[in-house]
């Protein structure tokens, strides 16, 4: 049995806990589909800044309570001042508005995109809004049957937000990402597998269990080497050729002067299961 540690989010609203060396972070909304909240959101931003500096944490898996992910923004009170999906304060100018989503955003998705480590959204349902770009920032998104995927913005007549222009294409394409946002289009699980969406489709109710294997066999393997490789490969979007050539280079001379290195070649060469330790 893996050693499970409780952690203060300092909310109900949001779920966190480290298992083993995996932390889990679960939107715990369910009687609203885990919609964005003043209470959730926040503690998610701090949720995700915390475990990414936890050497106890190897990969993180981000999921949702009951039969949803995440619904997005609570379009029920969107009309509410303080609403952290951007709502609008008569208090504050159109440019205090705009900045504010700007640093929301970027402490959210940006920050789980440059997360350090591996990360895999569970899907037990929908994905919608702000919160299919939650899931398209993690490295995996593994769903059950009942997955699905849907923008959402265009039936309240907004645009999208969180990163989803810029996610979504990179993932299905072009074409398939401006039908979404265009039509609203739903993408169930199997067409969510078949276009890229989804990265892998659990049956029956083995989705966390099923996560939570993958995750350790991601979490097996050094820490320092996997943080390097998200960053190559992350980086590749915004770099040439030649200075991803670069970048490979020096990563790569940096990791085979680390100690999981040299554990990795002992382990190789005595036939047994390297003891990574991140340095």
């Amino acid at each position: 049995m893996k050693n499970i540690i409780e952690l203060d989010t300092g909310t109900r609203q949001l779920l966190s806990h480290i298992h083993g060396n995996i932390g889990i972070i679960t939107l715990n909304r369910p009687e609203s589909k885990n919609a964005l909240s003043d209470k959730l959101t926040p503690a998610l931003r701090k949720q995700i800044a915390n475990l990414n500096n936890d050497n106890r944490v190897n990969s993180l898996i981000i999921t949702g309570a009951g039969d949803s992910f995440c619904a997005g923004g609570d379009v029920k009170s969107m009309n509410s001042s303080s609403n952290d999906k951007g709502g609008w304060s008569k208090d504050l100018t159109e440019e205090e508005v705009i900045k504010d989503l700007q640093t929301k955003q970027m402490s959210l998705t940006h920050a789980l995109y440059n997360f350090s480590k591996p990360t895999i959204a569970a899907i037990p349902g929908a994905a919608a809004g702000a919160g299919l770009s939650i899931a398209l920032t993690c490295d995996f998104r593994f769903g059950n049957q009942n997955a699905f995927a849907i923008a959402g913005y265009g039936k309240i007549a907004l645009t999208g937000d969180y990163g989803i222009s810029w996610l979504l294409p990179r993932i299905i394409g072009v074409s398939k990402a401006k039908n979404m946002l265009f039509s609203n289009k739903k993408i169930l699980a199997k067409e969510g597998l078949d276009i890229g969406l989804f990265d892998n489709i659990i049956e029956g109710d083995n989705l966390l269990k099923a996560t939570l294997e993958y995750a350790n066999i991601i979490s097996s393997f050094s820490p320092l080497a996997l943080k390097a490789m998200k960053k190559n490969i992350n980086n590749a979007y915004e770099i040439s050729l030649e200075k991803s050539l670069n970048q490979e280079a020096t990563e790569l001379i940096r990791a085979s002067k680390s100690n999981d290195h040299k554990e990795g070649i002992r382990a190789f060469v005595e036939k047994r299961k390297p003891n990574f330790t991140g340095n």
